[in-house]
């Protein structure tokens, strides 16, 4: 199983390690990864795909000023 997003498919990226002396260094950023529930199956998922799946709906504009 790779360390992606199952939703968006955010994976790792590569950059850099700096020292003090300027010495560049090959280093790995993983994406921030956590298993959750969605729909009775775990899946591994970025954080900001987490957030937002627990958003709730919101009501289009006109939508809203009709019911008022």
């Amino acid at each position: 199983m790779p360390r992606a997003c199952a939703i968006c498919g955010k994976s790792a990226a590569f950059g850099s390690n700096v020292s003090h002396s300027k010495v560049h260094t090959a280093r790995r950023f993983d994406a921030n990864l956590h298993t959750a529930t969605i729909n009775g199956e775990k899946l591994l998922v970025c954080t900001r795909c987490r957030r937002t799946a627990t958003k709730p709906a919101r009501m289009a504009k006109k939508a809203a000023k009709a019911a008022s």
